[in-house]
């Protein structure tokens, strides 16, 4: 057997660890009735209340439809609430509800976990140098 057929390409071990963590996301986030695309608008709204589904579409690079479905059921969860843009009428903007605001510390706490879990095998100056590494390979870091 090769060694190509024993050592994929990094750009696939890449993606499927990607693949493993968002499934595991998925799963984790389930217990507090969220899925990972809906904990990342959270996550930008609690950096950013009241910011306009254009903006969180743009920053979470989704379509449109995908956007409006998230922003839909947040809303049917009472963890968002749309509200008109002074500015633009046409344009809503979306604001965390108490409820919504209430999951930050949970979602946090969720997420670090996961992380220290993940990063186990790494020591402190690794996982470090691993975050160093991925954001220098960004698309969009200058």
């Amino acid at each position: 057997m090769s060694s190509q057929h024993q050592t994929p390409y990094l750009i696939w071990q890449l993606k499927n660890l990607t693949l493993s963590i968002n499934k595991s996301l998925d799963n984790l986030l389930q217990q507090e009735g969220l899925t990972l695309s809906q904990a990342r608008v959270l996550l930008l709204l609690f950096t950013e209340n009241g910011q306009s589904q254009s903006s969180l579409m743009k920053q979470l690079q989704i379509e449109s439809s995908s956007m409006t479905k998230i922003i839909d059921l947040l809303e049917r969860k009472n963890f968002i609430i749309r509200k008109e843009n002074h500015r633009d009428a046409r344009r809503k903007n979306i604001f965390l509800t108490k409820q919504g605001q209430h999951k930050e510390s949970i979602i946090h706490q969720l997420l670090q976990q996961f992380e220290d879990n993940l990063l186990t095998a790494l020591s402190a100056s690794e996982a470090q140098q691993l975050q160093r590494l991925l954001q220098k390979i960004q698309p969009d870091s200058n």
